[in-house]
């Protein structure tokens, strides 16, 4: 499974709501991503822009349904979907490009 670090932004439908009916948003997103089968790491709101903000592990479908979920619902404006890798796996590739950077023939070298 991957991790991902997911941003919602709220549209301002959701934030009227929010302030009629007012609880915690995080509990209605775990059952959400409960039901796809992504594990939910951590849900937190960002105070700056507006997001709530999710590290979650999954696969790409399963991000992929929950972005078309969420985004069908008229409760965000925007969702942003970012893949996230250890920096050991980030060592890893870093090593094996370094051993074969030398077979690319890039645009701009004779």
């Amino acid at each position: 499974m991957a991790t991902y670090l997911v941003h919602g932004r709220y549209s301002p439908a959701a934030f009227q709501g929010m302030l009629a009916a007012s609880h915690d948003r995080g509990q209605a997103a775990k059952t959400l991503f409960k039901s796809l089968g992504i594990k939910t790491k951590e849900i937190m709101f960002s105070v700056t822009s507006g997001d709530i903000v999710c590290l979650l592990e999954g696969s790409a479908a399963q991000i992929a349904e929950a972005q078309m979920i969420t985004m069908a619902s008229g409760g965000f404006s925007q969702v942003h979907v970012q893949e996230l890798i250890t920096t050991k796996d980030m060592l890893a590739a870093m090593k094996n490009a370094a051993s074969k950077a030398s077979k690319y023939a890039a645009p701009n070298k004779k």
